[in-house]
């Protein structure tokens, strides 16, 4: 979770059949000014084993996850992974992990347990490679180039919804054949930066065709992973100031007083009108009371390393053409 972001002002561009200047634009453009910037960083803690040994592994102490989220243990951990990471440090994967950078060719081995609803405790042996058993006393050894990594998520997809994570040591020293998982709370540092954020400014009376084509770094700095989007934040925060949205930055689907939902499959644009109020079901037809708070736009990724927005702009209906 690095922070990059140029100070770039909104663009929009007339389409190409139009008669005149003076006729509104058909889409407004989102640039890298137009987005968030934000800073992360992880304290993975690390517990020390026995090596080569089959484990007891437990996670009945995951009460929170790494948002601060209240868990339950043996309702929401859906999946428990053990990553083997070649000729990278502790320090090395937290960085990778906090800026959504570790990739499959950081990974010499992986094994995966989906707990039945009600179990808090499972032996390292119960893992699998994709269904297959595996020799414990040969993937869990204490070799220097090896960093190992567990991980307690939400769901069954391995990888996804991280709710807790733990590095483990194995040591000929030690005689420890118990794991317990910690809180994911406080395990995550982030904060976010909207008030340097150029805001995108939109016609009060459209159209808003929002076009993200051009932007080139996500809120954390890294490359814009235009496949990574899966769904799209809008939503309305009434009498909220910048400084309240940022100190909950991971909590925007949740506190949002007035949130629509807008169906995507894929591309780089959206039109506003798409969207359909989640109270209520009707479409989104403008922006009510502009000036009595915060308007936002966010496009997320469900399934990304790093749960913050790729983007998150401020949308000004006021500051728009007309």
């Amino acid at each position: 979770m690095l922070c990059l972001g140029a100070a770039s002002a909104p663009l929009a561009c007339d389409s190409l059949d139009t008669p005149s200047s003076s006729t509104a634009p058909t889409e407004v453009f989102i640039v890298d000014g137009n987005n968030y910037q934000s800073t992360a960083s992880l304290s993975i803690p690390t517990t020390e084993t026995a090596t080569a040994t089959d484990l007891e592994i437990c996670w009945e102490s995951i009460d929170s996850d790494l948002k601060c989220h209240d868990v339950e243990p043996d309702l929401d951990v859906g999946n428990v992974t053990l990553l083997r990471l070649l000729d990278l440090s502790k320090s090395d994967v937290e960085d990778r992990l906090s800026s959504g950078q570790l990739s499959q060719s950081n990974l010499d081995g992986y094994l995966d347990f989906e707990p039945a609803d009600g179990t808090r405790c499972t032996q390292l042996s119960s893992f699998t490679l994709r269904g297959s058993a595996v020799d414990i006393e040969q993937e869990y050894t204490d070799e220097a180039d090896h960093t190992y990594l567990l991980l307690f998520a939400n769901g069954t997809v391995p990888g996804v919804g991280a709710l807790s994570m733990l590095f483990l040591d194995p040591s000929s020293n030690s005689s420890n054949t118990r794991v317990d998982g910690v809180p994911g709370c406080g395990l995550l540092d982030f904060s976010a930066d909207l008030s340097s954020v150029e805001p995108i400014e939109l016609s009060p009376t459209g159209p808003w065709v929002l076009d993200w084509s051009e932007l080139t770094r996500d809120g954390l700095g890294n490359d814009f992973a235009f496949e990574r989007v899966d769904h799209i934040l809008l939503a309305f925060y009434e009498d909220a100031t910048i400084a309240e949205l940022e100190s909950e930055i991971m909590d925007l689907e949740l506190i949002a007083t007035l949130r629509w939902d807008i169906e995507y499959s894929g591309g780089h644009s959206v039109d506003l009108t798409q969207g359909v109020r989640r109270d209520t079901g009707d479409p989104f037809a403008g922006f009510p009371n502009p000036n009595s708070g915060i308007w936002l736009l966010g496009l997320m990724c469900g399934t990304c390393q790093n749960p913050a927005p790729l983007l998150l702009s401020v949308l000004d209906p006021v500051g728009g053409h007309t």
